[in-house]
């Protein structure tokens, strides 16, 4: 008899209110959290955020959360969800291995990347807000940078001010600044804007340059964590060509793999500093350096990797 599979909608906000039934502050966002908000139209997988320290409570829903009756298993070279990595910025990764047309695939971030400011104080049901979504969406996609760009204006269209933070269309920007008061915190945070209040005909080439100084630094942020990475992947998959089937045990190889090979804090070890200076680096090249003054100060983005202790 074929066991019917639920909703994966569905499936994905009852382990959210699993999580918060047990008092684990939690909140869905990426592509279903876009999809909620109107600026995505589909998207299978979850994006996550719990705080590191409640990391064993998370591992143990996700080992009773079956999806029909296929229980949940860790992605192949993925780290281990354990508030030691969490809080040093990796992501843990999941997914069920279902036949159904469906499949659910989890990632879990404990410091959720670009995130300047508390996301728990601002979740909308059980989805982070607009303002939390939109600062993870400074990567190095271009299609994350439209959608940063609706919720930015979705956030104006409520009275929020940060909305002129994450709109990232130079057209669009002229036409608001008609409309709408801009405020002098708003300019701190994001010199461009100043562009924008003064008419000035370098507002396009100063805002591409943001668009590419964010993604150097995505891509680079990336590249620190790939490399700290990859002598544990390398050595989780001689070990775990037939792995376990319970999660438990999964874990528990990630655990002691991880406590040998891979580092639990590689950002800061790397140097948030340095990073932020490379990525400024690798904008410039071939750039006036007076488009560089209207680049945004970006060390508060990394506020909850280099408040590790």
């Amino acid at each position: 008899m074929r066991i019917a599979q639920p909703n994966i909608d569905e499936f994905y906000a009852a382990i959210s209110a699993k999580l918060r039934g047990q008092e684990v502050p939690c909140a869905v966002t990426g592509g279903l959290a876009c999809v909620e908000f109107g600026v995505a139209q589909h998207t299978e997988d979850c994006d996550l955020i719990c705080p590191p320290e409640h990391a064993k409570t998370l591992l143990q829903v996700l080992r009773a959360s079956l999806f029909g009756a296929v229980p949940c298993r860790y992605r192949k070279t993925s780290p281990p969800l354990d508030v030691r990595w969490l809080a040093g910025g990796y992501t843990a990764h999941f997914l069920w291995p279902t036949d159904a047309p469906e499949k659910p695939s989890l990632d879990v971030f404990g410091a959720p990347p670009r995130v300047s400011t508390p996301w728990e104080k601002e979740t909308v049901g059980r989805f982070a807000g607009r303002h939390t979504v939109a600062e993870m969406k400074r990567t190095n996609r271009r299609k994350d940078w439209d959608q940063a760009t609706a919720l930015g204006l979705a956030m104006l269209e409520a009275n929020d001010p940060r909305g002129w933070l994450h709109i990232f269309d130079a057209t669009t920007l002229r036409t608001l600044i008609k409309k709408l008061s801009l405020g002098e915190e708003e300019i701190r945070q994001r010199p461009v804007l100043q562009l924008a209040k003064s008419s000035s005909p370098l507002l396009d080439r100063a805002v591409q340059t943001e668009i590419e100084f964010w993604t150097h630094l995505d891509a680079l942020r990336l590249k620190v964590y790939q490399a700290s990475h990859e002598s544990y992947g390398r050595a989780l998959l001689k070990v775990a060509k037939k792995p376990p089937t319970d999660l438990i045990a999964q874990h528990q190889t990630r655990v002691e793999l991880a406590e040998k090979l891979l580092p639990e804090r590689p950002m800061q070890d790397y140097g948030i500093p340095r990073l932020i200076e490379e990525a400024r680096d690798a904008t410039a090249v071939g750039l006036d350096p007076a488009i560089l003054q209207f680049l945004p100060q970006v060390a508060s983005h990394f506020n909850n990797i280099a408040s590790i202790s």
